[in-house]
């Protein structure tokens, strides 16, 4: 470990910034924090930092990088956490003319107590010796690494994210809306119910702003709810009519779900799919 290698955490009293904070120091690397009640200031924490993690939220992250900018040096090593990569590295690569830049994403929460096997996506911005660490740090902890640009990030985060929290969120308005007993459906779910019964409990714990920023600022959110609306209604328009082609339509959605099952069930390790 090369000196001065301490880790600066802007936004490091919140809930990813703790996070981050924990697990770099139990990898031995001091950590210094700033926030807005707590913690160095930023010129405090840039002088003495030679990794600065930006934990922020959209909304301020632009304003933050333009202020620190002035003090960026060439040995520093920035990187964003946001869960949309392409508005956070266009910001990063206008404003800090200095240091290595590493356009991040962790794909989990805060609040999960066993980070092996979760998944981090990268992608370099300027420079390859923070990548190539950062990489090197979190695969020795048992994460799984994808290099991946932040415009084709983003597209696929609008199906993984945004389409599945539209999902969750209409699960739940029907379940609210069917008038049914909760502990009455529960009672009577077959596993591949409670499988995503599981999933949408997870809800309770999360942060309805990261959710609406994640449905709204997605580029190509839109793209894949009208996807799903779409087809949606389609299929249901047809599956009405109660009829020989009711039965033909819902055999062909099922093959070709069947085959796309197939695939995945081909591509998912069996330690995730048990």
């Amino acid at each position: 470990m090369e000196d001065n290698f301490t880790i600066g955490i802007i936004g490091g009293a919140g809930k990813m910034g703790r996070l981050f904070k924990s697990f770099f120091e139990k990898r031995g690397f001091p950590v210094v924090i700033s926030d807005k009640k707590t913690g160095l200031r930023y010129e405090e924490l840039l002088e003495v930092s030679k990794v600065i993690i930006l934990s922020l939220p959209m909304e301020i992250f632009p304003e933050v990088v333009e202020t620190i900018a002035p003090r960026i040096k060439e040995d520093h090593w920035i990187m964003d956490i946001c869960s949309l990569k392409l508005e956070p590295a266009k910001v990063m690569k206008r404003n800090l003319k200095r240091g290595e830049l590493l356009a991040t994403h962790p794909l989990f929460g805060p609040f999960e107590r066993d980070l092996r096997g979760k998944i981090v996506a990268l992608y370099p911005l300027r420079g390859r010796n923070f990548h190539n660490w950062l990489r090197k740090i979190l695969t020795e902890e048992g994460l799984k690494v994808v290099k991946i640009p932040p415009k084709k990030h983003d597209e696929i985060m609008g199906l993984v994210q945004v389409l599945n929290h539209f999902w969750l969120l209409l699960l739940g308005k029907v379940l609210h809306d069917s008038k049914l007993p909760l502990k009455e459906v529960i009672s009577l779910s077959t596993p591949s119910f409670l499988g995503q019964l599981q999933i949408l409990k997870r809800l309770a714990l999360q942060d309805e702003k990261l959710y609406a920023r994640i449905q709204l600022e997605n580029p190509f959110g839109n793209k894949f709810r009208k996807l799903l609306c779409q087809n949606c209604q389609k299929l249901a328009r047809k599956l009405s009519q109660r009829d020989n082609f009711s039965y033909e339509t819902f055999y062909e959605a099922f093959n070709v779900a069947q085959r796309i099952a197939k695939e995945v069930e081909s591509l998912i390790p069996a330690e995730i799919k048990d």
